[in-house]
């Protein structure tokens, strides 16, 4: 009897789910359903780095939400074009998505030849997180503020600052500031934040300028010292250090930031599902602590938006590398 009973039950609730499915219109039965295996977010660059842990932290809800497990896939290579081209060619069924952000958004006036069109062969479902860059002084050249560097060079100091690399969002913003105000700073590219970090602490390079997340811990213990952040606002990680746009930038809005893509082609019933999936999972507590300890803003929005704020991306950046004739 109690097997009778369970099965009816079973019965009952599948013909229900079924019914409630057959109601909605043929693009929403679509996009429920569509996702019929793990889901592959392919991030363009190798594991443990900033796009890594915002990808992972955010696949966790996006799993829950999709009904299928979101599967972590890292490509680097050739400023994240690799991965790029890997997920513009994939089939447009929702099923490959990618992990699209700032150097993607710039590929067109970084490389001359590319495989794929970042604008018009990935499709723009929602940003996920923005960080502000800031700009530090090592504690040993006994600056504590943006106007006493500014003095300083005047009076003829000779300086260097590093970023994570050439063609990054970090040196390019650090090359708007200098042109700018008219600073005379040397570059020194290395390979990440960490390695940068590691030089202006010790005082081997004066100045540097990477995301803030990973900066929090050497301002926190006073081993370097904050004069600026590029975000059009103060950040909330760093309430007391002015944005640039207080220190005679007032366009000047720069930062990491990451966004979801999926192959041109991908039907809109399921960009409207991912873009809701996105925007719930930057909705939860958990996720928006995350980010906020690590100095990132959880944020979302349309498709069209991600769209409008990558090609401002691409506009802002497209001077300087033309200037520093950076590409390849």
């Amino acid at each position: 009897m109690e097997d009778r009973l369970i099965g009816r039950r079973q019965w009952l609730a599948a013909s229900l789910a079924a019914a409630a499915t057959a109601a909605l219109p043929r693009g929403a039965r679509a996009a429920a359903s569509y996702a019929t295996g793990p889901v592959t977010l392919v991030v363009p660059f190798s594991a443990g780095g900033q796009f890594d842990s915002i990808a992972r932290q955010v696949a966790r809800p996006l799993s829950a939400d999709l009904g299928q497990q979101v599967i972590i896939e890292n490509i680097g290579g050739a400023g994240g074009n690799i991965a790029a081209s890997k997920v513009a060619r994939a089939r447009p069924d929702g099923q490959t998505l990618l992990m699209y952000g700032g150097n993607i958004a710039i590929a067109r006036s970084m490389y001359r030849k590319l495989d794929y069109d970042p604008q018009e062969d990935l499709l723009p479902v929602s940003r996920i997180s923005i960080a502000p860059h800031v700009v530090m002084a090592s504690s040993k050249l006994g600056i504590q503020t943006f106007a006493q560097l500014r003095d300083r060079l005047k009076q003829g100091a000779q300086m260097s600052y590093g970023s994570p690399g050439v063609g990054t969002s970090m040196h390019l913003t650090f090359e708007i500031i200098k042109d700018h105000f008219g600073l005379d700073i040397v570059h020194i590219p290395y390979k990440g934040g960490a390695n940068v970090m590691t030089d202006l602490v010790g005082g081997q390079i004066e100045l540097g300028l990477i995301a803030v997340g990973p900066a929090l811990e050497f301002i926190r213990n006073g081993k370097v010292v904050p004069i600026g952040v590029t975000s059009k606002a103060r950040s909330p990680a760093l309430p007391d250090v002015p944005a640039f746009s207080e220190l005679g930038m007032p366009d000047l809005d720069a930062g990491s930031w990451a966004g979801l893509s999926v192959p041109k082609g991908t039907p809109a019933a399921v960009v409207s599902r991912l873009n809701a999936a996105v925007a719930a999972a930057v909705r939860t507590p958990e996720l928006h602590k995350l980010f906020a300890d690590q100095g990132f803003v959880a944020t979302a929005g349309t498709p069209a938006e991600m769209r409008q704020f990558a090609l401002q991306e691409a506009r802002r950046y497209d001077p300087i590398i033309r200037k520093l004739a950076l590409q390849n």
